[in-house]
């Protein structure tokens, strides 16, 4: 090495050496920048690390409503925003966890990247269909950095969701009785049989005749009138097929098949006042029930048909007079 004659120069650059000398590893280090944390802890920020201080991302508003929603109906909707300061974009994505004893699958709803600082409504994707269940809701979010959402009192980023099961179809209403044919004015009925009582026990009159006109059908029956209460009674012996109510046409009305095989309707009997069940044999004059005005009628009186094969129970089968019978069974 080259001396300087300048004492002081001198000196210093003979101690540098000295130094340099005295120190093999660092003789022996490559150079370049020290990793943080190693020997002296200077510190630094790594590449890729959080910085130190830096705030983690907050939901400000995040809302699932409604909080109650059936299965296979209107998924709910879904509001968030997401503010983190000095970041305009985070990842998020929300996650539906089954709650405790739930058999429902987890559902995820990815959201991709979101700007931060802005209300967002949640699209939910095609195909997403959540179970029945309780649901707790989570908001995921996280920036470039790694910073995970923090959760906040007033906007926690989580809510709970209850999906019911789908009600089951409430099953369809018994149809009304279809109204048989309308019975042509030519059928005759047949010859009326001995034997036998007029089913209405006391006075009586007749009202309106079978074939007279009706709003959209003909009158298959003939109308008897007597007081309300007047016991109606079992013609000949017999068995007893039905007893029901329709409230908007024949009211409380019960059919017996005739010992010959023919059928008779009765209808508009007082209401519960039927004293006979199906399937139960009655002899003549068995009471059968009262006469009353339920159903479509104007006044009390019973409405009597007779089906001579069998009361809707033979395809196209009708109805004919009864008036020749019930002037038999009077005499």
């Amino acid at each position: 090495m080259p001396w300087l004659w300048r004492r002081g120069t001198a000196f210093a650059i003979w101690g540098f050496v000295a130094m340099a000398v005295a120190d093999p590893a660092a003789a022996a280090d490559p150079g370049g920048a020290e990793a943080p944390g190693t020997r002296g802890g200077a510190g630094g920020v790594e590449y890729g690390s959080p910085v130190r201080g830096a705030q983690p991302p907050q939901a400000t508003r995040f809302s699932v409503t409604p909080h109650t929603t059936t299965a296979g109906g209107r998924p709910p909707s879904i509001v968030l925003r997401v503010d983190e300061p000095g970041v305009r974009r985070v990842t998020a994505r929300i996650v539906f966890w089954p709650a405790h004893g739930s058999d429902a699958a987890i559902v995820r709803i990815p959201l991709g990247t979101v700007r931060t600082g802005r209300t967002i409504r949640v699209a939910w994707p095609k195909g997403a269909a959540l179970a029945a269940g309780r649901y707790t809701v989570r908001l995921h979010a996280a920036d470039q950095g790694g910073l995970q959402l923090r959760r906040s009192r007033s906007a926690p980023g989580r809510r709970v969701l209850t999906v019911k099961p789908k009600p089951k179809p409430k099953p369809k209403p018994t149809p009304a009785p279809t109204p048989a044919p309308l019975a042509p004015p030519s059928v005759q009925a047949p010859p009326a049989t001995a034997g036998g009582v007029f089913p209405v026990r006391g006075a009586f009159t007749y009202g309106d005749g079978f074939g007279v006109g009706r709003v959209g059908h003909t009158h298959q029956g003939v109308d008897v009138l007597a007081p309300q209460g007047t016991p109606i009674v079992a013609p000949t012996a017999g068995t007893i097929r039905f007893t029901d109510y329709q409230a908007s046409a024949a009211g409380e009305y019960l059919v017996e098949r005739l010992a010959d095989g023919r059928d008779i309707f009765l209808a508009h009997c007082v209401r519960h006042s039927t004293a006979v069940v199906a399937g139960q044999a009655v002899a003549a004059g068995t009471r059968l029930c009262d006469l009353g005005a339920t159903g479509d009628a104007s006044g009390p009186h019973l409405h009597f048909e007779l089906w001579p094969d069998g009361w809707r129970d033979v395809k196209k089968t009708v109805p004919v007079d009864p008036l020749p019978q019930l002037k038999a069974w009077a005499r």
